[in-house]
Order: C-alpha cells, then sequence, then structure tokens
C-alpha cells in the first residue's frame, strides 16, 4: 500500500513480492488426503516432492530467511527511491518487522515508524504453543459471553459445553461431508475432536466474517454443534486449499531454530487437556519439513534499534498470536504502545467495517503515523466491547 511519500509494506505469513513465490501446489492433494483420512496430518511427502521440484529449478531453500527477508525491504524502499517509510505488518509479519527494526541502523532509507499487528514472539515456537493459545482464545471468548447478559442467558456454561463436545467427539466421532470448493466434489470423513477444534480456529481468527459484524457466532455455533448440527464447521474444514508460499513459510519457520529459547509453559497459562495434541501436531508437522528442507540456521535474534516508534496491536480472541506476545515483545522496545481491542480475532486492522473496533483501530493507527514519537489517542477503546450473535 503506497499513501503519498510513505510507504507502508504489508506482510503475511511468508508471501513474499521480492522474490519468486515458493508455492507447493503439492500440498492440495495432501490436505484433501488428511481429511479423508487416507494420510498423516504430519506425513512431510508433499513437501519433500515441492522442494525437489523447486530444487530442480535452481532454487536454494537456505535463500529464504527472516533476516534476508528484512534486507528486502530496506532494497524495495530504495529502488522505489524513499528516503524515508513506514511499515505494517500482520502475523509472520510482525517477526519480519521485528527484524527490521534490527537492521535500521545500518540501511540507507530510513525507518520513520511500525506497526506490528498479531504479533509472533522470535523466541518461541509458536507451533508447539498452539494449545496454549487456542486455548487463551476460547477462554476469553468463554469469559465475554459469560459476561454478556444476552449471550450468557443463551449459551449457559459455554466451556464446560465445548469441551464435553470436543471429549463426545474423541469417542465418538461424527459423518461430516466436505466440499471442495475448487471442484466441487464431495466426500464423507470423520469428525474427531482434533477435527472439530480445527474447525473452530477460523471462527476465533475471524469472528465477524459473514455476519455482517453484528458480533461473533462462535458461541451461537458451539450450541448447535451440542445439538448434533456440524453444518458450519464443515465450511471451515472444507477450506483445503493452501494460501501463500508454503515452502517459504517453511524455510523462515525453519531458519530461526536457535532464536528458540522459551518453552510456551513460560508464557502463557496450561492449556485444556483436550487441546493439549494439537500443539504436538503443529510441532511435529512442521519439524519433518524442517528435516526435509534442511536450511541454514541464522544467528539467534537479537533486539536493536529499541527507539523506532512501535505501535503494537492485538485481538483478545486472538488464536494464533496473544495479546501477552505483543506485549512481551513492546518491553524490548523503548518507544512501544500497547493496545488490545476486545472481541478481535487475528490482524485487529482486518476488522470488519461496521465493528465496533474497526473504527477504533483504524482511528488509532492513523493518528500514530501522524505523529509516531506520541502516544496515540486511544480514548475510543474505552467504547469498544465483544459482541454475540444471538439466537
Amino acid at each position: 500500500m503506497l499513501q503519498g511519500r510513505d510507504l507502508i509494506f504489508v506482510e503475511e505469513r511468508g508471501t513474499r513480492y521480492a522474490k519468486p513465490f515458493l508455492f507447493c501446489p503439492e500440498l492440495h492433494a495432501h490436505n484433501i488426503a488428511v481429511a479423508q483420512g487416507k494420510q498423516s496430518y504430519t506425513d512431510p511427502s508433499w513437501i519433500r516432492a515441492c522442494n525437489a521440484r523447486l530444487k530442480a529449478q535452481g532454487i536454494n531453500p537456505s535463500a529464504f530467511n527472516t533476516r534476508e527477508n528484512a534486507a528486502d525491504i530496506y532494497a524495495v524502499a530504495e529502488t522505489l527511491g524513499y528516503p524515508t517509510f513506514n511499515y505494517y505488518g500482520v502475523s509472520y509479519g510482525t517477526l519480519l518487522g521485528q527484524y527490521v527494526i534490527a537492521q535500521a541502523d545500518r540501511r540507507r532509507p530510513k525507518l520513520r515508524s511500525v506497526i506490528l499487528d498479531g504479533v509472533v514472539r522470535p523466541d518461541l515456537d509458536f507451533n508447539l504453543a498452539s494449545s496454549h493459545t487456542f486455548s487463551y482464545a476460547l477462554r476469553n471468548v468463554f469469559r465475554a459471553c459469560a459476561q454478556d447478559r444476552q449471550c450468557h442467558a443463551a449459551y449457559p456454561n459455554l466451556e464446560t459445553t465445548f469441551l464435553a463436545i470436543v471429549d463426545r467427539l474423541n469417542r465418538k466421532p461424527a459423518p461430516l461431508t466436505l466440499t471442495i470448493p475448487s471442484s466441487k466434489q464431495t466426500f464423507t470423513t470423520r469428525l474427531d475432536g482434533n477435527a472439530f477444534i480445527a474447525g473452530v480456529v477460523p471462527y476465533l481468527a475471524r469472528p465477524y466474517s459473514g455476519e455482517s459484524a453484528r458480533g461473533s457466532s462462535l458461541p451461537r455455533f458451539i450450541h448447535a454443534a451440542s445439538q448434533g448440527n456440524f453444518s458450519w464447521i464443515a465450511e471451515s474444514l472444507s477450506d483445503l486449499e493452501p494460501r501463500g508460499a508454503r515452502e517459504m513459510y517453511h524455510t523462515v519457520v525453519c531458519a530461526r531454530g536457535r532464536s528458540v529459547r522459551l518453552q510456551p509453559s513460560q508464557v502463557l497459562p496450561p492449556p485444556y487437556p483436550q487441546l493439549l495434541p494439537l500443539g504436538l501436531r503443529e510441532a511435529e508437522a512442521v519439524n519433518n519439513a524442517c528435516d526435509v528442507l534442511q536450511v541454514e540456521q541464522q544467528p539467534p535474534f537479537v533486539y536493536a534499534n529499541p527507539q523506532i516508534p512501535t505501535l503494537v496491536l492485538n485481538g483478545s480472541d486472538d488464536p494464533v498470536t496473544p495479546a501477552p506476545y505483543g506485549e512481551a515483545v513492546a518491553s524490548n522496545l523503548t518507544t512501544a504502545y500497547v493496545f488490545t481491542f476486545p472481541g478481535v480475532g487475528h490482524g485487529a486492522l482486518f476488522a470488519p467495517p461496521g465493528m465496533a473496533a474497526a473504527a477504533c483501530v483504524t482511528q488509532i493507527a492513523a493518528d500514530f503515523l501522524a505523529n509516531p514519537k506520541q502516544a496515540p489517542d486511544s480514548r475510543c477503546l474505552a467504547q469498544v466491547k465483544p459482541a454475540f450473535v444471538v439466537e
């Protein structure tokens, strides 16, 4: 996004624009096979095939890491003739943004300010932490519903209901029909507790999607599932087509192993026992991919140039990068402003128009960009409350 003489870079989960995309169409077939129960989720054969194909094209996966990506940001800014620029990153883009900050004193274009939205910690394996982060977000939703008069009246004991569904599906999986969007092919799979949790995650990450920003439908959907209605979860589980450059995602994750120093339990409360297998599964899948790629390990990340003004945005219901991540990163910066938006998922600036948080986060970001060295006006945040769609 270009605005006047400012340059704002947007990064999402490893998708890059200065280098060739490292797409893996093999992942689509893998996702379908997993959904059909024909292949293990952690089976790395898809990335083995993808990596062999890319290497045959002369692509070296070790050339793609966050340190190099940050250098690319400055190269693009300089090539476009920008003496100064502002940086915005969401999800992986927040990890990249921290590397951009660290290189600020060694590059010609000057980094004026940084916005980190849904913040990744450089010292933590966020895949292994999935059980903890999902549980953290769910607890926030359950607490907010209990404090909302209508939501609590319609869906009491939401936490107990949710966990009972997971336990029941683990004992006796339910049949579920999925539809592949691109081909409209349908097939029946088994919905167990892990699959149910995986299907819930998109409704945490984007809680207001599909409801015209009226509120989160997750409590209503959980109630429907308690009555045996899983049609809503079929929609999220049918999204089997890979998005973004998946091999690059793995190269940047695998190359940062030396930076990971903390265990999830040192950072977040214990997860629900029912969710514990999910984080282990995610970590195993990534570790298997790293064994295939064998990328060169980068030096541990070190914070530098903490004086760069930084705005940190968190969503209270973010299932991937919870607010404590953003708060921890901000504590390493001398000029950082941290705001957490109730009822918001992954990426506060992606809150849909009409949602109370949308106007507030936009106003805070605009105020910050106008004068990054001054705390932005955040009075609107006091008016932002979680909202729920209640039958």
